[in-house]
């Protein structure tokens, strides 16, 4: 299964350093809005896509669906979390059920 990353081209890049399968970037406009909406309705369609990691403020101009699969996460940019750390810590707990500590 493939992870694939959507978010801000620096971001993409940093991802694609790290080896992941796909990474589209877009900039924050109307046009690229939609594009990003099509991306994912795409990527959900494909049987080899097992995680999508799309930037938050990204996720936040388009509609994620509500699947179950492939797995849709939103992830920090380059900017940082826009929920804060707490908020983080509690998805990270209720997602894998284990308590991150600094």
């Amino acid at each position: 299964m493939k992870i694939v990353v959507l978010g801000d081209k620096d971001t993409t890049l940093g991802f694609r350093l790290a080896g992941v399968h796909e990474a589209y970037s877009f900039e924050d406009t109307t046009h690229e809005v939609e594009r990003v909406r099509n991306k994912i309705m795409e990527l959900i369609e494909r049987e080899d896509v097992g995680v999508i990691l799309i930037t938050e403020r990204l996720a936040q101009r388009v509609e994620i669906p509500d699947v179950t699969f492939p797995i849709i996460l939103q992830i920090p940019d380059k900017y940082g979390s826009l929920y804060g750390e707490e908020q983080l810590r509690e998805i990270v707990r209720r997602a894998i059920g284990v308590e991150i500590k600094r």
